[in-house]
């Protein structure tokens, strides 16, 4: 059940960053976007996508891939549904550009060093250290990080289109030759 609404999308989506929130626990979803409601990143604010669910994020990231940020609980409909589903965003998504922040309040289920160690995400943070100035602080330099990789990530494509062209421009005047 995807729960949007013109709040969660913004009146302008390229005025605002969108952010996936997924977790099970609903009153996280509204501290969340109650916390971070006027925050702005690099002068745009920031919208909320809902999700209950690992399942229910898998479905959101296929149909809309691109979130610069990702909130993550680890224990949803299982112990380990929000590592599940960062494996498919890294490895059948192939998405290694969106930020995720893994959130738990069970620290002790999924300790730190394993889950940094074995899983690609950008943060680890249990629930209850997430005050609202951390959660400011952590979120707007998470987007930033974001907005730094996806320029590199643009300026390493163009590059390639330069090296594909220039190739393809040798291999003429190689001909003509």
């Amino acid at each position: 059940d995807l729960l949007l609404s013109e709040d969660d999308l913004g009146e302008d989506s390229q005025d605002t960053w969108t952010i996936l929130i997924v977790d099970d626990d609903a009153d996280v979803h509204q501290v969340t976007k109650l916390a971070l409601r006027d925050v702005k990143v690099d002068g745009k604010g920031l919208s909320f996508v809902s999700a209950y669910s690992g399942q229910e994020a898998r479905q959101i990231l296929t149909d809309s891939p691109g979130f610069p940020l990702i909130l993550l609980d680890v224990v949803m409909e299982t112990e380990d549904a929000g590592l599940q589903l960062v494996k498919f965003i890294r490895g059948e998504l192939k998405d290694s550009l969106t930020r995720i922040i893994l959130r738990t309040g069970q620290p002790g289920s999924a300790p730190e060093r394993d889950i940094i160690q074995q899983y690609e995400i950008n943060d680890y943070k249990a629930k209850n250290e997430l005050t609202a100035d951390r959660l400011f602080t952590t979120v707007t330099a998470t987007v930033r990080n974001y907005l730094a990789v996806s320029r590199i990530e643009g300026a390493r494509r163009g590059l390639e289109s330069i090296i594909d062209a220039s190739a393809s421009v040798f291999q003429l005047q190689s001909l003509e030759s």
